[in-house]
């Protein structure tokens, strides 16, 4: 919650309880300023900006924490009760954390209205899903009309899927379609009590380019249905003075999501999976969003937001930004499918021809809110509205440019605006100075955009381009369906896990490719015949180390293996079985080779494709590249067993003339390391990791939508790549003997705060340089919302770069497919940093590595991605040690100078596009069909 949201809270909440404001006065800090008790005074304005008591001085002066303080308190849930004898289902209000005076208020109104409440009890369910069998419920649905159950698309298409002209139940782990049932119970303490409705179709689902996120359920013809009438719905626009109820099943929610376990806690009683009512109010309403302040969590998506006063739904919940604001359906779009029977409409099918004619866009409105579609599932405890800025009013040269981009995000309903931020005209090549609205559109509407839409906004020009694959994942969706991923933090709570720093005698190998990659690589699999190996390895496509693999086995090695689905993707339909590779390929066909492997060898050689998405042991990308030779042997590395990029064999005539012609393959850092220690800690992680995703994979079918699918065009450069220049000198290995003090790192563990903690640490450290070599930074679309690990790590970097003498960032040119560089200096500029000199762009490089002070190093596979700090399996190590330190930092030195700045001319004409979920696409000659895992490591290669 920035501190705007909070004064905007507070301000409203003023407003709503004038009576308040003397208790708040003490917290507001001006326990005897005279007049006080008046300022909360006066009517409630219209919207947020529209004036009314000038309470803002005094807010305006107050501590932020005690601002959040306030927010804390203010908006319980309760827990909904069963029938019991003759009494109906009801709801308890004294089993709940009143924490603030008009929380206590909230409490009344729904004590007051119980005759308009407790009759919708019965006419909203859990959706709940026979398969899944450790996610046993995804979301909150309710009867909208006869029969007919509304709930989010985001929830639906968790269970089904597009299918021909209509919609059918995805396939179970039992081979069978899912089973889904509507049940009116689960209660706090009792499972019965409601009905449990089959669902017998899936009538609609919204296509995914729309910003309604909404689905439609037909429900199993039976003798309850006809007792369930619709719940009414809201004719008028929402009073913001009447008290709003969400009504829904609130899933615990991880400290990566909710920072404030304890008052999760307190407010939720250690009780979810439960139905609720969650009293709060109306922030806005526009004609294709509203926004609320009422707590959910995951699992209150598709949960109806009730007037207390009418009992009539007002919207449809669908996602939460933590600490900002819930988004829902408005009435006045429910209406419109209601009296339409809109869920009737046959499922539009896209083809890859040209996008249809959009109709003609209206100038912005400041009434009319931004439709946010967040990037994975996400929750909300407590929230508050963006204070907006008005158009008419000061001068545009007095605007600040952020307030300005907010403004403008603010402006736009419709979902083709997916990304905007503070960016700065081109000069020329370079990054120039004057600042604009720089923003993202969905890459079909990109032409109609620019004929469109403003030129200008506040007085700050626009700048409209196509959103890279990044920015549309990420605009799918803060969304709040149940579940996350099933990563078992408690198995692994033992000294045989624990991932604290060690100091012990060490012989450290290090080297970087592509100079000595491979040969490094080599010896240390070649050692390993007879022995034991453990790997964890995101990408495994290299035909000569899969060649090393196989002579080890041959030699009575064993092998345990975790892989990445991209090694082991599961076939398309249709799609040919794999044969045998050419001799001489540098890639090999992973499954037929893995099965020839698993004939001959037995259970020496075990292999296993960890699950992925919701429930999944991580969520997107099993991304770590390690191995452990018997129990005191590591090879650690930021490249993957690819002889094309990461692990390239280099001729001993290509070594020696490397400094006049550049070598093939990736800038990758690597470490093989004597160390039982650090061994020990991989090696029991991998190995439960096996362990885990067996069990995953017994008990349920990864609980994953459908894998998106990305649209490529095969020619889209107007200009050609800057090539990487040879390196000024190479670089033999580097061995170092003796004791050394190394700190393992993995994600998602303790949802990622055990590396982004550790660097944390070593960043603040920083006191004379800082180099960090990474090839991207994944920066947020939206600058009201707040990501949690990723962008206090930014924060920390910018910090450094714009205070110490010498602190640098290098990037991987070519990344504007996926994550833009300039999206990275456009953000740092902002920040006061001088982006001319403090970053630079290479070609070909992989690395993960950062360099602190010529004494510390940061070495591993850890993308700056949102996923990448919290819920992806990725492993890394800091070694505090000059001379490592020193080697790995004349590697980013010798990759500094033959580095380029970043540019600022836009060469990509055409972007891939990502396509929703099960709706077909065929190939066309301009274009190439891949799922997004595949793109995306072609991305990573």
């Amino acid at each position: 919650m920035t501190r705007e949201e909070a004064e905007d809270f507070v301000r409203r909440l003023l407003r709503r309880n004038p009576d308040l404001a003397s208790h708040y006065a003490p917290l507001l800090g001006a326990p005897a300023r005279p007049g006080f008790e008046s300022l909360g005074a006066g009517p409630a304005p219209a919207r947020p900006d529209a004036g009314g008591p000038d309470i803002t001085d005094v807010i305006r002066r107050t501590n932020r924490g005690a601002l959040e303080a306030i927010v804390d308190r203010e908006r319980p849930v309760f827990f909904a009760l069963p029938p019991k004898d003759t009494a109906p289902m009801s709801f308890d209000l004294d089993d709940a954390a009143i924490l603030g005076p008009e929380a206590a208020k909230l409490r009344e109104s729904l004590a007051a209205c119980r005759a308009r409440m407790e009759p919708l009890l019965t006419r909203i369910g859990r959706i709940d899903v026979d398969g899944f069998a450790s996610m046993p419920f995804v979301g909150t649905g309710w009867i909208i009309d006869d029969g007919i159950v509304a709930t989010n698309r985001h929830v639906a298409e968790l269970f089904a899927r597009r299918s021909g002209a209509g919609f059918s139940f995805r396939i179970g782990s039992n081979g069978e379609p899912l089973s889904v049932n509507l049940d009116t119970g689960h209660f706090r303490d009792r499972a019965d009590g409601g009905v449990s409705l089959p669902v017998e179709s899936v009538l609609f689902i919204e296509p995914e380019e729309s910003a309604v996120d909404i689905a439609f359920l037909r429900l199993s013809a039976g003798a309850p249905i006809g007792t369930l009438s619709p719940l009414p719905i809201a004719e008028g626009a929402t009073d913001p003075a009447w008290p709003l109820c969400a009504i829904g099943y609130p899933a615990r929610a991880p400290a990566s999501i909710i920072p404030d376990q304890g008052l999760m806690q307190q407010l939720y009683r250690g009780f979810y999976d439960v139905k609720r009512l969650a009293p709060g109010y109306l922030i806005a309403e526009g004609p294709a969003r509203m926004t609320h302040d009422c707590t959910t969590l995951g699992g209150s998506s598709g949960s109806c937001v009730v007037a207390m006063a009418t009992g009539e739904v007002v919207g449809l919940h669908f996602a939460g930004v933590y600490m900002k604001e819930n988004q829902a359906v408005p009435a006045r779009v429910l209406r419109d499918y209601v009296k339409g029977r809109l869920w009737l409409r046959p499922p539009r099918v896209e083809t890859t021809g040209p996008a249809p004619a959009a109709p003609p866009a209206s100038p912005p409105s400041q009434d009319v809110p931004f439709q946010v579609e967040p990037a994975a599932v996400t929750v909300t405890i407590r929230i508050s509205g963006a204070g907006k800025v008005s158009v008419d009013g000061p001068a545009a040269e007095n605007r600040d440019i952020e307030a300005a981009v907010t403004a403008f995000i603010d402006s736009c309903s419709d979902g083709d605006i997916l990304a905007a931020r503070v960016g700065f005209l081109d000069d020329g090549a370079r990054i120039g100075d004057t600042p604009c609205i720089a923003v993202s559109v969905r890459p079909s509407r990109l032409e109609e955009a620019r004929r469109s839409r403003p030129a200008a906004f506040l007085g700050h020009p626009v700048r409209y381009e196509a959103a890279d694959v990044g920015e549309q994942f990420d605009a799918r969706g803060a969304l709040e369906a149940a579940g996350g991923i099933a990563y078992d933090d408690d198995a692994r709570q033992g000294a045989d896990f624990v991932l604290a720093q060690i100091v012990e005698p060490m012989t450290v190998r290090a080297h970087v490719s592509p100079e000595y990659g491979f040969e490094e690589l080599s010896a240390f699999l070649k050692a390993g015949a007879r022995r034991q190996l453990v790997s964890a390895m995101y990408e495994f496509k290299g035909a000569a180390i899969a060649d090393l693999v196989g002579e080890a086995l041959e030699s009575e090695a064993s092998m345990a293996l975790a892989l990445d689905n991209v090694t082991l993707p599961e076939p398309k339909a249709g799609e040919p079985g794999a044969g045998s590779e050419p001799a001489g390929t540098l890639e090999f066909e992973a499954r037929p080779r893995f099965e020839a492997w698993r004939a001959r060898y037995g259970e020496r050689f075990d292999v296993v494709t960890v699950p992925e998405g919701p429930r999944g042991l991580i969520m997107m990308a099993y991304h770590i590249k390690v191995t452990v030779r018997d129990d005191d042997w590591l090879w650690l590395s930021s490249g993957n067993w690819k002889n094309t990029s990461s692990q390239p064999i280099v001729s001993r005539e290509q070594l020696e003339n490397a400094e006049t012609r550049d070598l093939p393959g990736n800038r990758d850092w690597h470490v093989v390391m004597h160390s039982p220690g650090l061994a020990a800690r991989f090696r029991n992680h991998i190995l439960q990791d096996i362990r885990r995703s067996r069990e995953l994979s017994a008990r349920e079918e990864t609980v994953a939508a459908p894998e998106p699918m990305v649209l490529v065009p095969l020619s889209g450069l107007e200009a050609a790549v800057e090539e990487r220049r040879p390196p000024s000198r190479v670089l033999a290995p580097l061995v170092v003997t003796g004791t050394v003090r190394a700190t393992p790192l993995l994600t998602p563990d303790l949802e990622g705060r055990v590396y982004t903690d550790a660097v944390l640490r070593l960043i603040r450290s920083a006191r004379r340089s800082l180099w960090f070599q990474i090839p991207y930074i994944g920066m947020r679309r939206d600058p009201r919302v707040r990501r949690g690990n990723i962008d206090e790590l930014i924060d920390a970097l910018a910090d450094k770069l714009r205070t110490l003498e010498d602190a640098r960032v290098l990037l991987r040119t070519g990344n504007r497919e996926f994550s833009d560089n300039r999206h990275v200096a456009w953000y740092f500029k902002s920040k006061g940093i001088d982006v001319d000199n403090r970053l630079r762009a290479v070609e070909n490089h992989h690395t993960k590595g950062m360099v602190v002070d010529g004494e510390s190093v940061l070495i591993g596979s850890h993308n700056w991605s949102s996923q990448g700090v919290s819920v992806n399996r990725d492993a890394s190590i800091i070694f505090e040690n000059p001379d490592l330190a020193r080697y790995y930092g004349d590697a980013l030195d010798i990759d500094w100078q033959r580095a380029n700045p970043v540019r600022a001319v836009e060469f990509v004409r055409r972007k891939p596009q990502l396509v929703p979920p099960g709706q077909p696409l065929t190939e066309s000659s301009g274009s190439r069909v891949m799922r997004l895992s595949e793109y995306l490591a072609e991305m990573d290669d």
